[in-house]
């Protein structure tokens, strides 16, 4: 199979006979790595790796973490990597550029909820809001709680770039349950209803609910 020079593979892993499951990862993660790093590949099938596979797979992960792209990073956070956890945090212990560091601290907070995470979110809020333009400001809801729901209400105060649009739509979808295809001025609730709604125990409840939906669909692990 051919792979990317740019990754550390083994030559007998590169040219091994293997599982179309484990095949598929190699290519996804390791060659053809356009979809996984546009969040357009469904990571569920990594679920019918075996054990074998699984170790493997990790073992490949690890290896390749010092290239420090984020398509690896999010590959130890797919598998559940505990052995990834002391090289990921020596990573971000050494890492100054701060959507890194939210990857990073985001793929422990999968692998074993590192509070680190948090405290990374509120640090890229307050020096670099417009981070939350794209991927990372999905990755607030894996906090899977009340938090999310707060800080997505306090995004709302960024008036940087767009933000304040992307959050008020992503509040939008997951209180009323479908897509919001219109401007943001248009949509049904506006950041005074959510910052009026927020302390509101049954509102929490079915925002915190529609967060933990929305995670447990989620089929690219963001």
């Amino acid at each position: 199979m051919w792979l990317s020079d740019t990754y550390d593979v083994p030559e007998s892993v590169a040219a091994g006979s293997h599982s179309p499951v484990f095949a598929k990862f190699l290519r996804s993660w390791f060659a053809d790595t356009r979809a996984i790093t546009h969040g357009e590949l469904d990571i569920r099938f990594l679920d019918d790796l075996t054990p074998e596979e699984l170790s493997l797979a990790r073992e490949l992960i690890r290896r390749n973490l010092k290239t420090k792209h984020n398509h690896i990073i999010e590959g130890a956070a797919a598998l559940r990597d505990p052995d990834a956890v002391p090289i990921l945090r020596a990573l971000l212990d050494q890492e100054s550029d701060m959507s890194r560091r939210l990857m990073m601290a985001w793929a422990l907070w999968k692998i074993e909820r590192d509070p680190i995470f948090v405290e990374c979110l509120h640090e890229a809020r307050a020096v670099r809001p417009k981070l939350f333009e794209y991927v990372h400001l999905d990755q607030v809801l894996w906090l899977n709680d009340d938090r999310a729901l707060d800080f997505l209400v306090g995004l709302l105060e960024v008036k940087e770039g767009i933000v304040h649009s992307f959050t008020l739509g992503l509040l939008n979808e997951l209180e009323f349950g479908r897509r919001m295809l219109i401007h943001h001025s248009k949509m049904p609730h506006q950041p005074a209803d959510y910052r009026k709604l927020q302390k509101d125990p049954s509102f929490r409840a079915k925002m915190v609910a529609a967060i933990r939906k929305r995670t447990e669909e989620s089929t690219n692990g963001r």
